[in-house]
């Protein structure tokens, strides 16, 4: 029976090859482009997933609130996590990480690099964590100057031979041994790393090199510190109860009386845990609104071309019935034919899915591992998007046609009564979901301009920012007269920050007539630490500029207006202020607000603290004359820069690039809508196409006789084209309500937006009528150029 229905399946998909055509391709693409954004959804949905123990993972974290700025810190102590574990008898095990940007590793002067991905961690995180030692004892990382690499380190610097037992130069004054060969991390895990170096040897270096700041007191304090600390409950719903055994440990230390310890959730990649949705996970749930609307569009195209030819079929439908089929044989049949056609859409899916990868994983800058492409939340995924089409495309269709009266059908009285509503309904549907997607990418798209064309209040062209490292800056003095002379250098400023880059101190001000210590009374303030020609090479405008800065700069600092405003002062009068317990400091000088951070939020209060001794910076910020060779002056600053016999490899970035990251979760949003608005545009202009072709067809003969009595082309093209502009306009009319509504709950999140104006509906819906004219008008123009003749004979 089934091999029956399989023919007559495959003898319809030949014989109607357009309606063929248009319902495979529709799908196929569909399917395609779902399946990618499945993809990196279900990818950003597992993140930190694979540990067995990841519900009962948490990780301790602390707040102060200085007024009205809340600042989270995320490093704890060393002996926060064991003084927990000793009060707190359902604490499994306590991990520590530290991270270091960037190390130097050599096995030979001439086999050095700059790596990235090195962490420092102790024993409890293998406990914690599921990252599988491949060869070495785990316990090594207990020991001081050990390191476990990844294979691909291995390989890196030992080639074929086994690395456990020898040596790596670590930042040109360390011996660390390589004591095993750890996993590479997964693509969905929120450590990475290439190198996991003992937490010993981070006590042990920064005890060697800053023994002021590594003392066994600090060491021994409950509060926060230098390391990640996390935790690994006996059960889950415990977290309550080790916040508060954390609290209460931690009050004991009078350095703790302001701040507020808590665990929070490991697995929480996309920030769903608090009250404010993150920026990723937003683009994560529009992600999948998108391909669920993509697929949705796909759906509909084939239920609408499939139930619009259901009067070609229902002769068919009616002897069949009249020789005994009953309605099952036929829903069967007709479900047999839409998971034939659904079969060889999702073949084609493939290899598009496979030729678009790439693409997508440039355009959200994704790392996914092949492997998770077979993981049980892809692939169920993938199943549930397959079973959900079979059930969508075959259910309608099958039900429509194998309820066809056969008496009707055979006496010539059946009409497809309810067909069209239904088919006009979907056509709108289609046309909504255009509507809105085209409304809402011209308003992303116009809120990232404006933000990237926001006066910022400063000017970051032509200035590159470089990394200092230890050797550099005890001969900054000296690398920066030899960066001055070099040809196309304008200015020159180091500093503790670099712009745009949310790493950063904060302090707390006083403000105007409080007399209290408490934190809850201060204002907090981000504190960048920069020497004094940082304010001119970066073009920050004076609101109140000194007459001449101070030979003695230690004490003396600049605010910002919005510091100003919140410590409650007059910018014209401000002087002095108490940071606490009397320690006093002069201001000198009120700069206008200017974005450092980002253009989505309002500007923060902010200090520029002056360094006195140039050996504190660890950038440079180099202003580069507008005439100059840009990547000629980089190389000599490079020159310049490695006489030094510097650790670190040369490493720079420029500031207007810095400045284009802090918009790349919109960026991604805007991608995501222009490439997945294009395509639910072709889709839905395939349905359209395959429906004027059906209409063209039916309406053969009505159009030869109209042409006989005299009816023009337009006349005819008109006729045909109407009744579909209509639906577009009732489309236009429910779309615009619903991505006003959209957009505008999406811009409540930006301090500095557009306005949603009339005239972006307008073009929007312009955009819209355009399209589908095009589509109609190429089909309609054409059926009604036909010679009535061949129209009139074709019964």
């Amino acid at each position: 029976m089934i091999r029956n229905y399989l023919k007559i399946a495959i003898r319809n998909l030949f014989r109607n090859k357009v309606f063929s055509f248009i319902n495979i391709t529709g799908l196929a693409l569909g399917l395609a482009v779902s399946t990618l954004i499945l993809l990196f959804v279900s990818h950003e949905m597992s993140y930190d997933k694979f540990h067995a123990n990841y519900q009962r993972i948490f990780k301790v974290r602390g707040s102060v609130k200085m007024g009205e700025q809340e600042f989270m810190f995320m490093n704890m102590s060393a002996r926060l996590g064991d003084a927990l574990k000793e009060n707190a008898a359902f604490v499994k095990a306590i991990g520590r990480k530290a991270a270091e940007w960037k190390a130097t590793f050599e096995t030979a002067p001439k086999h050095r690099f700059n790596e990235d991905g090195v962490l420092f961690v102790d024993a409890g995180f293998f406990q914690v964590f599921d990252f599988k030692v491949l060869e070495g004892n785990v316990s090594a990382i207990s020991k001081p100057y050990t390191v476990f690499l990844t294979p691909e380190m291995a390989i890196k610097y030992f080639g074929k031979e086994n690395p456990i037992g020898k040596t790596l130069k670590f930042n040109k004054t360390a011996d660390l041994e390589v004591a095993g060969i750890v996993e590479k991390n997964p693509s969905n895990s929120s450590i990475e790393y290439n190198f996991l170096v003992s937490l010993a040897t981070h006590l042990a270096e920064n005890k060697k090199n800053y023994p002021e700041h590594y003392t066994d007191e600090k060491l021994n304090r409950i509060s926060t510190g230098d390391y990640e600390t996390f935790v690994l409950l006996d059960n889950a719903e415990n977290q309550k109860n080790a916040t508060n055994i954390l609290q209460k440990i931690s009050s004991q230390e009078a350095y703790n009386k302001d701040v507020t310890f808590s665990l929070a959730y490991f697995a929480d990649h996309l920030g769903t845990g608090n009250v404010e949705v993150g920026s990723r996970a937003m683009y994560v749930y529009i992600s999948a609104v998108v391909a669920f609307l993509i697929l949705l569009l796909a759906l509909v195209n084939f239920m609408n071309l499939t139930t619009a030819r259901a009067t070609t079929r229902a002769k068919e439908v009616g002897v069949r019935k009249s020789i005994g089929a009953n309605r099952l044989s036929l829903t069967t049949q007709f479900y047999v034919e839409s998971t034939l056609t659904i079969f060889i859409a999702a073949v084609v899916a493939i290899i598009l899915f496979q030729i678009l990868r790439p693409v997508l994983y440039a355009m959200l800058e994704l790392k996914i591992d092949t492997v998770f492409l077979a993981s049980p939340y892809f692939l169920l995924s993938l199943g549930s998007v397959l079973l959900v089409s079979i059930l969508l495309a075959g259910s309608y269709p099958a039900f429509v046609l194998s309820r066809f009266n056969p008496i009707e059908v055979l006496k010539g009285k059946f009409q497809g009564k309810g067909n069209t509503s239904i088919r006009q309904s979907l056509t709108v549907f289609q046309l909504v979901v255009s509507s809105v997607l085209i409304f809402c990418s011209i308003i992303i798209f116009g809120q990232v301009k404006k933000m990237r064309n926001k006066n910022l209040g400063l000017n970051k062209d032509e200035i590159i920012t470089i990394n200092l490292d230890a050797q550099a800056r005890s001969k900054n003095q000296a690398l920066l007269n030899d960066i001055r002379q070099v040809d196309g250098v304008e200015n020159i400023s180091g500093s503790k920050h670099r712009i745009f880059f949310e790493g950063y101190n904060m302090t707390g001000l006083k403000k105007t007539g409080t007399k209290d210590n408490n934190m809850g009374s201060m204002v907090g303030t981000i504190v960048f630490e920069v020497d004094s020609a940082y304010v001119n090479l970066f073009d920050i405008q004076w609101k109140v500029k000194p007459n001449r800065l101070p030979s003695d700069l230690k004490k003396k600092v600049v605010l910002n207006e919005a510091a100003v405003k919140a410590l409650g002062e007059n910018v014209a009068t401000i002087k002095n202020l108490d940071m606490g317990n009397n320690d006093m400091i002069e201001v000198v000088g009120v700069v206008k607000d200017f974005n450092y951070f980002n253009v989505k939020n309002e500007v923060r209060p902010l200090m520029f603290k002056f360094i006195t001794d140039t050996r504190e910076m660890d950038f440079l910020n180099i202003k580069i004359s507008k005439t100059a060779d840009v990547v000629a002056t980089v190389a000599q600053i490079e020159k310049a820069y490695n006489r030094y016999k510097v650790e670190d490899a040369f490493t720079y970035y420029f500031a207007d690039e810095s400045f284009d990251r802090l918009f790349k979760a919109e960026e991604r949003i805007a991608s995501i809508f222009g490439a997945f608005t294009g395509i639910a545009i072709f889709i839905a202009c395939l349905g359209l196409f395959g429906l004027i072709t059906f209409m063209a067809e039916q309406k053969t003969k009505e159009i030869g006789i109209r042409k006989v009595l005299g009816a023009s082309v337009i006349n005819i093209a008109s006729l045909l084209s109407k009744g579909f502009l209509k639906l577009v306009l009732i489309a236009i009319v429910i779309a615009t309500p619903i991505a006003y509504y959209a957009m505008d709950k999406w811009l409540q999140d930006f301090a500095y937006r557009i306005e949603v104006s009339w005239w972006i509906f307008a073009a929007g819906g312009l955009a819209v009528i355009t399209l589908a004219l095009i589509t109609v008008s190429y089909q309609a123009v054409k059926a009604a150029l036909m010679n009535p003749v061949k129209s009139l004979k074709s019964e």
